[in-house]
């Protein structure tokens, strides 16, 4: 039983390696990201990294043994077609929005279990949040993809503890084709996430998050303290923004990962963040490991 788990998690790595090579190598000038002045790179860099991310954990999910619900998978190929398509060419941001909230509404049905209705406005604009910051925090080499290999590695320890091994493996799928992404996307970076990639693994978060709560693999606060160093950041910058009356949904170099790679370097940043990543998820692990005593 465990190869049924086992082999999907190795051709995963290996798809997304390939695919991920063949962007970076053979089709290095597809779909770049262009340096400007909020740009945290100096030279164009190829923004197609979530696609062999994602294409990665879309094998994995095929040939594996976990069954993905319906409402689930619409939810994701919508977030991914829109995505995809904004890599490509600017999509207005009334157009992404709506597609946002429209897939967090469908995982919120998908559900084993209803809320209570005035649970669901909170939950969906929190979703739609989350989504959206990991795209925000897609500015530096290796932080997004660091994020999503200790958030979804600390996640799955968890749910395995606690006996739900499918959702364990779907948070394994997804933190080895980030370690993959991660061998590309290290300081300095051949490659980035671009919006496909950062909002497909956003709403994998809200996904495993809602999933994980409802069928007791651990509480709604653990993802919480699990990815702080994301939204904590991001938070704090979009509310600043907001009320100094600055245009918000705009590129900026005004958070906190971003000041502190001007001011120490990428490569020092990103060993500080990785720290407070480690941190609040050991904090998160511990506790569950010592609440099944």
């Amino acid at each position: 039983m465990a190869w049924e788990w086992v082999i999907p998690l190795l051709i995963a790595a290996a798809t997304s390696y390939g695919a991920t090579s063949m962007f970076v190598v053979r089709m290095r000038n597809f779909a770049l990201d262009v340096p400007n002045n909020r740009s945290m790179h100096s030279v164009p860099v190829p923004r197609t990294g979530g696609w062999a991310l994602l294409l990665g954990c879309l094998v994995a999910i095929v040939l594996g043994p976990l069954e993905l619900p319906l409402l689930v998978a619409a939810a994701f190929v919508l977030l991914l077609g829109v995505s995809a398509l904004d890599d490509l060419r600017d999509v207005a941001i009334r157009y992404r929005f709506s597609v946002h909230f429209l897939a967090v509404i469908l995982l919120l049905f998908a559900l084993p279990e209803r809320l209570d209705w005035w649970v669901y406005p909170i939950v969906t604009l929190a979703g739609v949040w989350v989504v959206n910051l990991y795209n925000f925090m897609d500015g530096m080499d290796g932080l997004a993809g660091t994020m999503a290999l200790v958030g979804f590695s600390s996640l799955g320890v968890i749910c395995a503890l606690n006996g739900d091994i499918e959702l364990a493996w779907f948070c394994a799928v997804v933190a080895v084709c980030a370690s993959v992404f991660l061998i590309f996307n290290w300081p300095p970076a051949k490659i980035f996430l671009g919006d496909a990639g950062s909002t497909g693994i956003g709403l994998a978060v809200v996904a495993v998050s809602l999933f994980g709560w409802r069928r007791g693999a651990f509480e709604f606060w653990m993802p919480v303290v699990i990815f702080a160093p994301f939204w904590l950041d991001a938070t704090y910058t979009l509310l600043k923004r907001m009320v100094t009356g600055q245009r918000w949904w705009e590129a900026h170099r005004q958070h906190f990962y971003q000041k502190c790679a001007i001011q120490i370097g990428v490569r020092k940043a990103l060993i500080l963040q990785l720290g407070a990543m480690m941190l609040c998820s050991l904090v998160v692990v511990v506790v569950a490991i010592f609440g099944r005593a």
